[in-house]
């Protein structure tokens, strides 16, 4: 079971994927934009974001910069799913920072998008097993004369 952040503006769009995902067993949130999903991120890391690019308030491009940028959450996997999947250079922007891959709102099916969101949970799953988060010692606050 994962926490997958689902971003849309378009509330039939999210929500409906939302239920998929809870259909599959997993915990999905949702936010209207990326404001929104910035503050959620502050309730809990979510395992994956599944991430619409043209929302108001804040648009994917930014909330992206923003995750990758941040010390808790720049591994975070993103997923886009946008209506804007033939604009080259958004669509370039959202690779260049990192997105597992770009799904067309239009041409992509409910399999689809389960069949990519398993696929990217299961690569991180895979990787935390070959690669565990470093813990860092603590440095004593004792003074030693």
């Amino acid at each position: 079971m994962a926490r997958i952040l689902v971003v849309d503006d378009a509330f039939v769009e999210r929500e409906a994927v939302a239920r998929l995902l809870t259909s599959a067993g997993h915990v999905a949130v949702t936010a209207a934009n990326g404001r929104d999903a910035w503050l959620t991120l502050y309730e809990g890391v979510p395992d994956l974001i599944l991430l619409d690019l043209m929302m108001p308030q804040m648009d994917g491009i930014t909330f992206l910069n923003l995750l990758r940028h941040s010390d808790h959450w720049s591994r975070v996997p993103v997923i886009v799913i946008t209506g804007f999947s033939e604009d080259e250079q958004l669509v370039g922007e959202a690779k260049r920072l990192g997105v597992v891959d770009v799904l067309s709102k239009t041409n992509c099916s409910v399999g689809e998008i389960l069949s990519l969101v398993e696929q990217t949970l299961t690569q991180v799953a895979k990787s935390l097993l070959c690669h565990p988060p470093v813990r860092r010692r603590r440095r004593s606050m004792a003074c030693t004369a």
